[in-house]
């Protein structure tokens, strides 16, 4: 500043950026600082790599803007948002925009940035085995009714899914495995804790716990918890903290909730659907059988009138079949044939009778003419037709087919038929025979013919 300059003189913006770069560079803390802070808005280029820094944990406040050619990226640290670091290097104050940044030299992680570095690492190595693939993870149930909750009995956290599994629920049953859920070896105490779940016999397992730290919640991220994820047998469901920050358990897990809340609403959602659905199934159920059971009476009542009309032209042809099986069995029934030559017999004698009442007529008349003249005539006629009488009666009782039976006889009848010869039978056969008065049964033991027995 010369002496004739005024102190009090504004200054114009070009000439103010000027001032703060020629003092950037005068004062050495600005040319070696070192500057901690999480990184935020980070945007990597081909060349280079350009990031904010701010103070761990803040939501706003004042921002750092940095600068870091990319063949000074150190290995083994990969940058992100929310990585702890310090970085160091030089500030300056770039001329056209009059805004100051951080040139880094050197970057590394520390504090949270070691354990982001440490989770980094760890998720390639388990990923690289598989362990977080699609293909290996299991679909929830539909319908859990037991529920196995590993998370810390003092935690408020929990209690939110507890409560709206109790109250939206009821019907499932929830049982807590108690653990550790922060601090030294909780990992340890989380792992053993998910394998006495999966040995409960329950249906689903919830991972959980409330919001915290990243410290606090990095036990999540541990490979003992991730393998004893990978090892259960039940389906397991995380729901770590109160953010959208994925944890390597919930990488490992078959499904993950933002929140305890949201996990509740994932176990619940097949209850809920079906309460949505469960009338209308019943309605369309109720339908179907209707429809069912009409189907079912219209083809019973076809089928009974099919049967109906079946049974009915059965019936009729085996009454048509009986009927002309009567009418043989009479035209071969003897007593019909025997009233038959009968009433044949009858009429015969009728006619003798007729005859020779005709015959004892003319002769009376005959007789009467010529009763002084020829008495011996008559007498020797009227001898002559008695005796031809008494043939002729005597004739008509030995054509009646019934006094043979009178006389001792028999007739013997097999089937309805007449036996005429002894080579019909054989032994064995049940056969009637008929008499001057009744019948009897009979059964054939042997035969014998004209010449000797059969």
């Amino acid at each position: 500043m010369s002496e004739a300059e005024d102190p009090l003189a504004p200054l114009t913006v070009a000439e103010f950026s000027q001032r703060m770069t020629d003092l950037f560079h005068k004062v050495p803390r600005f040319r070696n600082i070192a500057v901690s802070g999480e990184i935020t808005g980070f945007r990597p280029s081909a060349s280079a790599i350009y990031f904010d820094l701010k103070d761990q944990g803040a939501q706003g406040g004042p921002m750092l803007a940095c600068f870091l050619r990319a063949e000074r990226l150190p290995h083994g640290i990969e940058l992100a948002d929310g990585l702890a670091v310090i970085a160091r290097g030089e500030i300056i104050n770039y001329g056209p925009r009059g805004r100051y940044s951080l040139t880094v030299r050197e970057i590394e992680a520390t504090g949270l940035g070691l354990l982001f570095v440490e989770f980094q690492a760890l998720k390639e190595r388990l990923k690289r085995e598989g362990l977080f693939n699609d293909e290996r993870k299991r679909t929830l149930p539909r319908f859990p009714r037991k529920l196995a909750v590993v998370s810390t009995r003092e935690g408020k956290g929990i209690d939110d899914f507890v409560r709206e599994i109790e109250k939206r629920g009821a019907f499932v049953r929830v049982q807590l495995f108690d653990t550790r859920v922060q601090g030294v070896g909780a990992e340890r105490d989380i792992a053993a804790a998910i394998g006495r779940a999966d040995r409960s016999g329950a249906d689903l397992i919830i991972l959980g716990r409330g919001g915290g730290s990243y410290e606090d919640l990095f036990p999540f991220n541990r490979e003992e918890v991730v393998r004893a994820i990978v090892a259960a047998r039940t389906p397991v469901l995380t729901a770590i903290g109160h953010s959208a920050d994925i944890h390597l358990a919930d990488l490992a897990a078959d499904e993950r909730a933002n929140t305890p809340s949201l996990a509740a609403d994932r176990v619940l959602a097949g209850w809920m659907k079906a309460a949505e659905w469960l009338p209308k199934m019943n309605e369309r159920l109720l339908n179907a059988a209707e429809r069912r059971i009409d189907l079912g009476a219209r083809g019973i009542e076809l089928r009974a009138r099919t049967l109906g009309d079946t049974i009915a032209r059965r019936l009729a042809t085996k009454q048509s079949t009986l009927v002309q099986r009567e009418r043989g069995l009479v035209a071969l029934d003897p007593r019909a044939r025997l009233a038959g030559r009968a009433a044949a017999i009858a009429t015969r004698s009728e006619q003798l009778s007729a005859a020779s009442a005709a015959l004892l007529r003319r002769a009376a008349t005959r007789m009467d003419a010529s009763k002084e003249r020829l008495p011996e005539r008559v007498v020797g006629l009227v001898a002559r037709k008695r005796s031809l009488l008494d043939l002729g009666a005597a004739a008509m009782r030995g054509a009646d087919p019934s006094a043979p039976l009178q006389r001792g006889y028999a007739i013997v009848l097999r089937d309805g038929v007449v036996v005429r010869n002894a080579a019909q039978l054989r032994a064995g056969d049940d056969v009637r025979a008929r008499f001057g008065r009744g019948s009897a049964c009979a059964r054939i033991e042997s035969i014998e013919s004209e010449e000797g027995e059969a």
